[in-house]
């Protein structure tokens, strides 16, 4: 019987080397950053989810040393963790050709803003700069995100939907690129169908018979749906495609409040509805995720509007009214990430045992009010 790997964002296993990764690139990697490098010293090498981070101890030319750090990504090391479309070469082309060039846009309108981490294309893969290393570190909390961290979240989302939409309006022939696969590979389905099962398993534990019935009749619908996507008929940008809480590295000041926030990953990227990365993010950041959710909305609407003006975007401004109604239409993504995405999420900050998570204290107390809510707003109806 399936049962998918656990792997949580703090696991951390030491690892050997990946042995494509050349010695020569890597050195002259370092010596781009530090002009005064002889040579490496040592290098710790640590596995961590769909990612290996390097800790390399260097001699300058004045026989002091430096302690480095990179992240390392390629195909080899993609893992299935959350029932996603992930992409190794569409990560890779995003880094080295979308995100320079929405970034480059705010440059030409005298903003500077940064989307991601610092990246070092290899033959193989790629490094990045571990901004864990220089103060950055998750974002996601386990009680979730306050109000104004949120709204440095949104707001920095709503600045890189504007900037891709923006770039897809300057470069079409990237619509191809960019295209969601037709159908999801077997592997995630398989993900998808153990998550739904344990969470219908869960109800009864969370209080929630009586949900029983009509969550089995809206998960028999989500097996049979295919998603389609019709470009004239939602506001459409570039997903970023994993933006959940744990997929955002945060800048914290000295009292702890998040002042900006970049993006870890991109392997998910994709053309799709601006409400679908919306939604991930909303769903699983905010410490109020009903209470605040439409005054959240707004803001990222407002937000949203004001660099779309920034960049001169030539079309229709998606008004709250248009955002709302992308979002009715886009109900299953809501519930496939209360009870496909959340769950993992939540457990990430600490729960051993995949078989629990759907019955984790904050999972329940979370699902008790997302799901009557989700009901209410139209978001899982039966037809």
């Amino acid at each position: 019987m399936f049962r998918p790997t656990f792997l949580t964002q703090v696991s951390s296993v030491a690892v050997d080397l990946p042995d494509w990764l050349n010695e020569k690139e890597l050195q002259q990697i370092i010596k781009n950053e530090f002009q005064t490098f002889q040579q490496i010293e040592n290098i710790q090498c640590r596995s961590q989810l769909n990612t290996q981070r390097l800790q390399i101890q260097i001699k300058l030319a004045d026989n002091s040393t430096r302690t480095v750090n990179y992240q390392i990504k390629s195909k080899e090391l993609e893992t299935l963790k959350f029932p996603r479309y992930q992409s190794f070469q569409v990560e890779l082309h995003m880094r080295k050709v979308v995100l320079p060039a929405m970034e480059n846009l705010y440059k030409n309108v005298q903003k500077n803003i940064t989307f991601t981490l610092s990246s070092y294309p290899t033959k193989n893969g790629l490094l990045l700069e571990d901004l864990q290393a220089k103060g950055y570190r998750l974002a996601s909390q386990p009680r979730g995100l306050d109000q104004a961290a949120m709204e440095v979240a949104l707001s920095k989302l709503a600045a890189y939907h504007a900037a891709s939409t923006c770039y897809l309006q300057i470069n079409p022939n990237q619509l191809d690129e960019l295209l969601p696969s037709k159908e999801p590979g077997e592997d995630i389905q398989q993900l998808k169908v153990w998550l739904q099962r344990k969470f219908h398993e869960s109800l009864r534990a969370n209080g929630l018979q009586h949900y029983e019935d009509k969550v089995k009749a809206y998960q028999r619908i989500l097996a049979s749906h295919v998603e389609t996507h019709d470009p004239r008929k939602s506001f459409n940008v570039i997903l970023n495609g994993t933006c959940w809480a744990n997929n955002l590295l945060g800048h914290f000041d000295a009292f702890g409040q998040l002042k900006d926030v970049v993006f870890n990953d991109f392997a998910g990227a994709r053309l799709g509805p601006a409400v679908h990365d919306l939604l991930l993010l909303l769903l699983t950041a905010p410490a109020a995720k009903t209470d605040q959710f439409d005054g959240f909305l707004r803001h990222y609407v407002d937000e949203l509007t004001v660099n779309l003006k920034l960049l001169k975007f030539k079309g229709k401004f998606p008004t709250l009214t248009d955002i709302q109604l992308d979002l009715l239409s886009s109900g299953h993504w809501a519930f496939q990430t209360v009870t496909e995405i959340l769950p993992i999420v939540l457990a990430d900050l600490g729960c051993e045992d995949i078989d629990e998570m759907f019955k984790l204290t904050q999972y329940s107390v979370e699902i008790q009010k997302l799901l009557p809510w989700l009901e209410n707003r139209g978001y899982f109806e039966v037809d």
